[in-house]
Parts: C-alpha cells; structure tokens; sequence
C-alpha cells in the first residue's frame, strides 16, 4: 500500500495527469474535427497548469497567469455556446468588456499597483460575466451546456480555493490538492460538455446536407445527384475500361393501389417501391425517383450478363412489397435497361432512350416486363433526344 504520506503526492499527480490527458484530447479532437472550441480549452488548462507549477515567479507574472488562463476560458465559451443569431450581442459584450477588466487588471499589475496575490477576487468579475453569458445562452444549448456549466462553476472553485491556500498557511497543501481537484473537474467536464456539442452539431449539419442529397419520401437520390453521379461513372467507365447499366423503372399500377385501398396520397406506395428497388442495389449503385412512378437505377462497374439478372431481382422484391411495408399488394414494375459499354453517351440521352422503350412497353398488354436494349458502345450513334422530363 501507498504510505499516507506520499498519498497526497500520488493524488496531486493523478490529478495533474488528468487535466494533461484532457489538454491533448482536446488538441488531437479538436484538430481531427475542425473544432476551434476544443483548442481554447486546452490553452486554458494549460494556462492553468503553469501557474501551479510555477507558484515562486511572483505576483506580476502570476496574476499574468491567471488573467491568460480566464480570458481563454471566456473565449472557450463563447466558442462553445455560440456567438451568432440570439447570442451574437451578449458575446460581443462579453468580449468588451473581458478585455476592459483583463486590461486594467494587467495595467494595474504592471504599475505595481496590484502586488498580492488574490486570485478568488481576480476571479470575480470573471464569474459575473460568465454566469450572465450562460443564462442567455442555457435555453437553447441544452442538453449540453449543463456539463459546461458545471466546469466553470469547478473552475471559479479553483481560483477559490487556491485564494484561501494563500491565506491559510496551516491548510495550504490540503487546499492546493482541493483547488487541483476542481481543475481536474473543470477540464474534464468542459471537455465532456463541447464533445457532446461537436456531435449534436455534426449530426444537425449532416441533416442538412442530406436534404440536398438524398429524397426526403424514398430516401433515394435526388435526381440532380442521380445526374451527377450517373454521368460520373459513364465518364469513368471510358476511363478504366468497364461496363455500366442505366435501368429506368415504371411502377405500373400505384393508382390502382391507391384506389383498391382508399388511400389519401400514393406516398406509402411510392416508398414501398423505393425500398424494394433499394433492397437490390450494391453500395457502389445509384438510385433516384424521376417522376411520379418512375424511378432510374446506374449499376456502375457490373458485369456482362448480370444486368437481366438486377432487373428480375428487382421485379421479385416488388411483387413481395409486404416485406416493403405495404401489406396486402404487389408492385408490379416495367423495366428497360441497356448496357453501356465505354462510349460517349450521356445520362439524359440514354434515359430518353429508355423512356422511348418504356412508352412502347405500356402500349402493348401482355409484354415482357424487362426489355433489355441493344448495348452502347464507343463510336455508337445516339439520335438527338431531349433531356427526360422529370
């Protein structure tokens, strides 16, 4: 067992341990993330640090000390809880009037006009700026910023405690491990409080840019993404040599639905035949709906012969659309598709093509509900057609 009276140093060190292991978290994450908020707060704990380890160097450089670590503190919350829209006039008070306060603190200082140490009352003003910037600010921060919080009232304990460390010689060293503790808590609880607010971020502008990307109804790719990606992998197809499919789907009885089960909208419908095109489709695919029942498959990179093979699959999951969520129906599909050899055809034109394919397809009862067309192949005309209007 540890001997009682090296407990103190053990305890001390683990402490100190903690906020370093904290300060270089905060650096590799917030570098790795691109999160701002993250560095200051390591700066902060590392102000912190060198002023208890440097307790001898005089009342001018730690006051110096001290009036660094809590203005990166107040920049680390400003970082953290936000200085836009609601909260961009209290930060911008904040700023102003921290600087005023640290300047006239540090003026003070220098003209030895401020020569003991009292880092509680240095603190002061601080913790008044603080405790109204989080008011404004804990509405709409939840449920993050209880965790901030809680660091910085830890923190306010800190310059507290290490006041009456100074004051109270016969408690000084229980006091210090106390005033340790508290930035240890400080550091670990604004480190826990950002993290979670970098992800609730991170998720929130995901969302964001999904709704660009991607069908709010399907889930499918929007049709601007679809044209995107499809003529992507027609261009490194001519590159690297491989075959392409365009599929273009027709669900040929969505009103029928509709009207069988007397539904408001055909939106149930139309998402049962997203997922049961999506249910075939390889990560490497693209799909998108183009129009009311029509939806455009690009299998990139498939090989010769399998594409018949899609397209039945296609067609069983559709004609199982229970296990797609629309109980009691089938989903009955017609497919063109053509393979595209390394060629100069575009995504439009070959979707024209199709569209041409799937209007013969619906006037003829009793056809096949695949028609696979000729392949494209470099040099191969393409009559002039129209975009496909979606």
């Amino acid at each position: 067992m540890l001997p009682v009276t090296d407990f103190p140093v053990f305890l001390g060190g683990a402490l100190a341990g903690t906020c370093g292991l904290v300060l270089l978290l905060g650096l590799i994450v917030g570098q790795a993330y691109d999160e701002r908020m993250l560095w200051w707060h390591s700066a902060s704990i590392a102000a912190a640090l060198s002023a208890l380890a440097a307790p001898e160097v005089g009342p001018m450089a730690l006051t110096v000390m001290w009036s660094l670590q809590l203005a990166l503190a107040a920049q680390t919350m400003l970082k953290a809880a936000g200085s836009t829209g609601a909260m961009h006039q209290p930060a911008k008070i904040i700023r102003y009037l921290a600087i005023a306060i640290l300047g006239l603190i540090l003026v003070a200082t220098i003209l030895g006009l401020l020569r003991s140490n009292h880092p509680g009352l240095l603190a002061l003003p601080w913790a008044g700026l603080t405790a109204w910037y989080l008011i404004r600010a804990w509405a709409q921060n939840r449920p993050w910023i209880f965790w901030v919080a809680g660091g910085y009232a830890a923190l306010m304990a800190h310059y507290l405690l290490l006041e009456l460390a100074l004051t109270s010689v016969a408690q000084a060293s229980t006091l210090r491990l106390a005033s340790l503790a508290a930035l240890a808590t400080y550091a670990v609880a604004g480190y826990l409080g950002m993290v979670w607010a970098s992800r609730l971020r991170s998720e929130n502008t995901l969302r964001v840019e999904a709704r660009e990307r991607t069908d709010p109804l399907t889930g499918l790719a929007t049709p601007v993404v679809f044209f995107d990606r499809s003529d992507g992998a027609l261009m490194r197809s001519r590159q690297l040599g491989y075959t392409c499919t365009l599929f273009l789907i027709r669900v040929e009885n969505i009103d029928k639905i509709v009207a069988e089960r007397h539904l408001d909208n055909s939106e149930s419908v139309i998402l049962a035949a997203a997922r049961a095109i999506a249910g075939t489709l390889r990560t490497q695919d693209t799909a998108a709906r183009l129009g009311h029942n029509r939806f455009a498959v690009i299998a990139e990179a498939i090989a010769e012969g399998t594409s018949r093979l899609m397209a039945t699959q296609i067609l069983a999951h559709g004609l199982r659309a229970e296990e797609c969520g629309l109980q009691g129906s089938e989903l009955h599909f017609q497919i063109a598709l053509v393979e595209i050899d390394p060629s100069d055809a575009t995504t439009s034109d070959v979707l024209s093509r199709l569209d041409h394919a799937l209007q013969d397809m619906a006037g003829h009862t009793g056809a096949s509900h695949i028609r696979p067309l000729p392949r494209i192949r470099r040099g191969k005309h393409l009559p002039g057609m129209a975009d496909l209007a979606v």
